[in-house]
């Protein structure tokens, strides 16, 4: 047995791995109805035997090509109509000398024909349909060769008839489950883009792409409760722009919007992936840093003070820079999330007041966890 680990690990391909073994089970099955007729006597005993060595040299040849990515160098990596075209000639053979027992393995066109809803349009597999239906009949002359005086022309001719109707039929029911696959398919990637959509619309600020707000201050209220129950303590940091109203009055609010959206640029970057960053309000931002002391914090809001000093913000005088009051407070316990940003909100207002352009410490009146 092939281990796991030694399988395709792209998802597309294991899919077709599976579904080539849905057509190994399809020959398996059809020799049932072969071992059936030689112990009967109906068909001789090398037939099936050549058949069963065929059927694994062509099915050993598709996995190989499938494990080693051969499959994918074809137009259809699936190799649907490939597999099939296989089949069917390998039905037609054996059939030539399956008697009266011949109905049964033309049975087996039809399940074949079913495959064809996995990946074919409904053109293709009425064409195959066709070139079946000529095949078959091309062998009637054969089978009248083999059986001789047995050969009975009436009887062959109803199946062929039959045939003919019904695996056109088949092929158009294959063919239409394989359009409205398709179409679901298509429907469910436009469901999961618009969730998506719908997904950062719900958690991120439209005009910035930090996450807003309400978002925020979920994830705020999941750390507390999890620093409550004996996690590491977080810190908050609050960002307000430096005479942002001005700016708006002599840029307008295009360039206020540039310079909204260059500075959550310049922080991004510098953040971890577990932070979180978003637009509290406004000119204010609010930076949520899990698993982080107040020394951590003030190092990380060093580092986005050094980024602002070299940022280039569109829109402003050449020169132009734009600076950020900052307060920064640490979670304590049993301390409400309404509590943590009122402190910072205070250390924030203590920055304004003493010159702007400068980050303050929020002061503790209980005891941290660190």
């Amino acid at each position: 047995m092939i281990s796991q680990a030694a399988l395709p690990q792209d998802a597309q391909q294991q899919l077709r791995i599976r579904r080539f073994m849905m057509s190994v089970a399809m020959y398996i099955l059809a020799a049932v109805p072969q071992a059936v007729s030689l112990w009967n006597d109906i068909s001789p005993g090398w037939v099936m035997l050549v058949w069963a060595v065929t059927a694994v040299s062509i099915n050993l040849a598709f996995f190989l090509m499938f494990l080693f990515g051969l499959n994918l160098r074809l137009r259809d990596p699936s190799m649907t109509l490939i597999q099939m075209i296989a089949a069917n000639t390998m039905v037609l053979a054996t059939q030539l000398y399956a008697g009266e027992a011949r109905g049964a393995y033309l049975v087996v066109l039809m399940i074949v024909m079913m495959f064809g809803c996995f990946k074919l349009h409904t053109r293709t597999l009425l064409m195959l349909s066709l070139g079946t239906i000529i095949a078959y009949a091309l062998t009637l002359p054969l089978i009248r060769y083999i059986e001789g005086e047995r050969f009975n022309l009436a009887v062959e001719m109803v199946l062929w008839c039959s045939f003919s109707a019904f695996l056109p039929c088949i092929s158009v029911l294959g063919g239409s489950i394989s359009g409205l696959r398709k179409k679901l398919v298509t429907s469910n990637a436009q469901l999961q883009q618009v969730l998506q959509q719908v997904t950062e619309l719900a958690t991120h600020d439209e005009l910035t792409g930090a996450y807003n707000r309400r978002y925020l201050l979920e994830m705020l209220h999941h750390e507390k409760n999890r620093t409550d129950r004996g996690g590491p303590s977080f810190c908050v940091c609050l960002f307000d722009l430096d005479h942002f109203k001005q700016i708006n009055d002599n840029y307008g609010h295009a360039v206020g919007d540039e310079v909204l959206k260059t500075f959550v640029g310049a922080v991004q970057p510098l953040l971890r992936t577990t932070d979180f960053f978003a637009r509290y309000g406004g000119e204010e931002f609010l930076l949520f840093l899990p698993q982080t002391s107040l020394e951590m914090a003030q190092h990380c809001v060093r580092r986005i003070q050094d980024a602002l000093a070299a940022a280039h913000f569109k829109g402003l005088p050449e020169g132009g820079k734009v600076t950020t009051s900052i307060g920064v407070a640490q979670y304590y316990l049993q301390e409400s999330v309404e509590s943590l940003i009122e402190r910072a909100d205070k250390a924030l207002y203590r920055a304004k007041h003493h010159g702007r352009n400068r980050m303050e410490m929020a002061p503790f009146h209980r005891p941290i966890l660190l």
